[in-house]
């Protein structure tokens, strides 16, 4: 049998921060099952087995509460992965339209190849060391970590592959 202060120095080392004012709620709430000391009326003697149950389901508690919070989180970024899909595959979808346009503008110049000196606004004779010198400056001017847009870096990335 414990004395409320051997039982709030138990509860204290097994991770439950208990004073024994606490301890005196908690059995006066009927949480802690004690039995009052026979000699004296305001001391209480706590059988060993009763606080143990009383850590138990303290700590049951707090796991429940805990997995609780982690299903609420893990549902919360279910919505958001979900989310993030729709705007990957609506972003996907404007990169493929973005191509078409810039495929159906190649055929209807007469061209099968673009010309990239043209689209850069090089001159005709340059050579291709300079024309991948300005793919890169427009690659670098588009990158998405510089705020440049995603889409148009895709598609003249794709290019500057083509030319390499």
């Amino acid at each position: 049998m414990l004395s409320v202060k051997e039982a709030a120095a138990h509860l204290t080392s097994n991770g439950i921060a208990a004073s024994d004012q606490e301890v005196m709620t908690w059995i006066k709430e009927g949480k802690i099952k004690a039995k009052m000391d026979k000699r004296r009326n305001t001391t209480y003697k706590i059988h060993i087995k009763d606080l143990i149950a009383f850590m138990i389901q303290t700590h049951t508690a707090h796991l429940s509460s805990q997995l609780e919070e982690s299903l609420q989180e893990n549902r919360r970024l279910t919505e958001q992965i979900e989310l993030l899909k729709t705007r990957v595959h609506i972003e996907q979808s404007k990169v493929r339209t973005l191509k078409k346009c810039l495929n159906t503008q190649m055929e209807l110049n007469g061209s099968s190849t673009m010309n990239y000196s043209e689209l850069l606004r090089l001159d005709q004779d340059s050579n291709s060391h300079d024309l991948k010198k300005e793919f890169k400056k427009l690659l670098k001017a588009l990158h998405p970590d510089r705020g440049g847009d995603e889409r148009l870096f895709k598609v003249f990335h794709e290019h500057y592959e083509n030319i390499k």
